[in-house]
């Protein structure tokens, strides 16, 4: 493996698979799996592949935004957008109760803290539904898992 190959790990699911990838300045420009990796084995999937398109897609936000009242946006700086949601979360909190606020985070990788964190604001919030990625992206892994392993998984 050439000087110019990085050797890292895909943050797009939970499994993490390693990866090499070449750099140009910001930019990943090729992606390959690494072989040494002890999980993947040299596997990326096609998230993978295009972790650049992820990471510096032309659409992607760089600054928190507020919507206009005609519907455009207008950036804004991240403190003011902290202290905007948060009083947001307040109104709706003192309103109609934490239990109205339907909290949604975590799931895959980038987002390891989602336990403490997520458990954090829920607790804060006081509420009291949650759900992640994991609902919809792990749900046919759990039927297959079901359909090979039977119902001993369930406990």
């Amino acid at each position: 493996m050439g000087d110019d190959w990085q050797k890292t790990i895909c943050i797009l699911c939970s499994v993490n698979c390693g990866v090499d990838v070449k750099l140009d300045g910001r930019h990943i420009t090729r992606v390959r799996g690494n072989r040494d990796h002890v999980a993947s084995k040299g596997y990326a999937c096609e998230k993978a592949q295009r972790i650049d398109y992820y990471q510096n897609g032309r659409d992607r936000l760089t600054s928190p935004l507020r919507r206009r009242a005609d519907g455009t946006f207008e950036e804004i700086d991240w403190d003011t957008a902290i202290r905007e949601v948060a009083a947001g979360f307040k109104h709706v909190r003192e309103t109609y109760g934490g239990a109205s606020i339907f909290y949604y985070g975590g799931g895959g990788q980038g987002n390891h803290l989602c336990g403490s964190y997520g458990a954090s604001t829920r607790r804060a919030l006081g509420s009291v539904f949650s759900s992640n990625a994991l609902a919809q992206e792990k749900t046919g892994e759990f039927w297959v898992d079901h359909m090979l392993f039977g119902t001993g998984l369930s406990g």
